[in-house]
């Protein structure tokens, strides 16, 4: 297995590549949209024919989501009146920020999202490490996130900024927090880098507790510089369109096309530190790591944490990394004082906790071990150059 995916490690294979030069334009005007908020698409026109429409100008934002519809079009919940609610905040900005979105519906002819991003019977949402995403093998573990990012890139002129982020505002409040000033946010961000996504609690959330034993391998990244580092968070993902952008972004479709990198079996070798398998995710988080030790992102990379306890997407709520001496102490502190809490409480959380009760498969005997790992994990130091 090992040989057989490491042969695409430098880059996208010869089908991925293929499928890339072949995909259709997306309008990007948001308000194209049919009678249930669905966006028209028109897959018949090619990039050139689209050209005048949908280029947008290197100042300009374009923000990119992906959202299910719920029966009978896909099995999977309705959150087209979420998308809508999305856009009407959006188009506060006056135009100067466009939305553009997909469904599985309007995805159905991509060869990449027919052979990895739909159901597959053979998948139950019960497998080791995905108690927290019991649904994502619905949609292919989520390997639909570089495909429409790629898809979106096509459609910008070079230089512009491309803003990826999860609609679904109903479940995570903290994402209509900060859309008055995103463009402000968006400029800041991207003033050291074309590249950026967030870290989130980076003192015990690591590659590793967050990734099978099994990617890491087949990725060449099971080393304590790669797999200790900080996990990043891509909920939201923000890029200018730059040749080292489309390059990493290929190769996280590439990689997640690869069944064995980003499902959570096989993993024949669990590591003991593992907490979930978050697989574009982690995936995403090796590359750019890569990416880091090889100088072709800038040290320091990527400059800002979600706060903790948050989500929002604005500079006042993003904390400045690398952090302190001082600070990462008081955050080791702060996580360990949280995984003995979680110890302590194992038995109440399921059924009293407001987020565990959510999870059928939040345990008792799911929170020790998750107590047990991440406090082990909280002690141990981060790599050089994080």
């Amino acid at each position: 297995i090992v040989s057989r995916i490491q042969s695409g490690s430098v880059g996208m294979n010869h089908e991925a590549q293929r499928m890339l030069g072949t995909w259709k334009t997306v309008p990007t005007k948001d308000v194209e949209v049919g009678s249930q908020g669905i966006p028209i698409l028109e897959s018949g026109r090619n990039l050139a024919e689209e050209s005048s429409k949908t280029r947008r100008l290197p100042d300009s934002l374009t923000v990119v989501t992906f959202y299910t519809e719920g029966p009978p079009q896909d099995d999977c919940l309705p959150l087209t009146h979420v998308v809508e609610e999305l856009r009407k905040l959006l188009k506060l900005h006056g135009g100067e920020v466009q939305l553009l979105s997909y469904t599985p519906r309007s995805l159905v002819e991509d060869d990449f999202y027919r052979k990895h991003c739909c159901p597959s019977r053979s998948e139950s949402g019960m497998e080791p490490y995905m108690e927290l995403l019991p649904h994502a093998h619905k949609l292919g573990y989520y390997a639909w996130k570089p495909l429409v990012i790629c898809k979106a890139l096509s459609q910008i002129e070079p230089g512009a900024i491309l803003l990826f982020m999860d609609a679904n505002l109903q479940k995570y409040q903290d994402y209509r927090e900060g859309l008055q000033d995103l463009r402000k946010t968006c400029r800041k961000l991207l003033e050291r880098t074309d590249f950026f996504v967030p870290l989130e609690d980076p003192m015990w959330k690591r590659i590793q507790n967050h990734c099978k034993a099994l990617t890491l391998e087949l990725m060449d990244a099971n080393t304590f510089t790669v797999a200790f580092a900080p996990c990043i968070c891509v909920n939201r993902i923000l890029m200018r369109r730059t040749a080292l952008v489309e390059r990493l972004m290929q190769d996280w479709l590439h990689w997640c096309g690869q069944s064995d990198v980003i499902c959570p079996i096989p993993n024949p070798k669990p590591h003991p530190l593992c907490l979930f398998h978050t697989p574009e995710q982690a995936i995403l988080a090796i590359l750019v790591r890569k990416l880091v030790l090889q100088k072709q992102l800038p040290a320091g990379w990527p400059f800002y944490s979600y706060a903790p306890g948050t989500r929002i997407f604005h500079l006042d709520f993003l904390e400045d990394w690398p952090m302190p001496f001082l600070m990462r102490c008081c955050r080791r502190f702060t996580a360990m004082f949280f995984f003995l809490q979680h110890a302590l409480f194992a038995f109440r959380y399921p059924k009293e906790h407001h987020f565990w009760r959510q999870f059928q498969r939040a345990t008792p005997s799911y929170l020790l071990k998750f107590a047990w790992r991440g406090f082990l994990m909280s002690l141990i130091p981060l790599p050089e150059h994080c």
